[in-house]
């Protein structure tokens, strides 16, 4: 008798959840989840324990730190520094032509081995105002003497 009052009421229609979508989701996760664990052993890095050195005495040497730096001089000429620091810090520098860089390197640097044959390293610098010519020619004059010069800033160059 309600019913006929108030009017029928319509019966909602529950649409059913398909849930293999989601298994199949399932079963993708848990292979990566499994797989990935078995890649964690693989980066893992075992260091062996860390050990300390110290120098003592007067066998330690102090590093020379040798530096060739380029800056501009009088007009058309350049200006060749060799500079390290070390017990005896000093620097031996000539003016060059840039077509004779090459030589007044070479020059320099055998000089500087006299001193100091074992140094091997040496950093060039060269001024910001110079082209880029005049480093591959100090390179070039450099390579007999040191096989492997490393390039630092112009800041050096021109701070000096």
């Amino acid at each position: 008798m309600i019913d006929e009052i108030l009017g029928s009421r319509k019966k909602r229609h529950v649409q059913d959840l398909n849930i293999v979508p989601i298994l199949d989701m399932l079963t993708t996760v848990i292979f990566f989840l499994l797989m990935s664990t078995s890649f964690i052993e693989y980066t893992k890095l075992t260091l062996p324990p860390a050990s300390t050195v110290t120098a003592s005495g007067s066998n330690a040497s102090h590093p020379l730190n040798p530096k060739l730096i380029l800056r501009p001089g009088s007009p058309g000429k350049v200006i060749v520094i060799v500079s390290w620091s070390g017990l005896k810090p000093d620097q031996i520098s000539s003016p060059s032509e840039p077509e004779r860089i090459v030589e007044t390197v070479r020059d320099l640097l055998k000089r500087f081995s006299v001193q100091y044959p074992a140094e091997k390293t040496l950093q060039i610098s060269l001024s910001r105002t110079l082209p880029y010519q005049n480093l591959i020619s100090a390179m070039d004059g450099a390579r007999d003497l040191i096989p492997d010069p490393v390039l630092a800033s112009y800041t050096e160059a021109d701070s000096k």
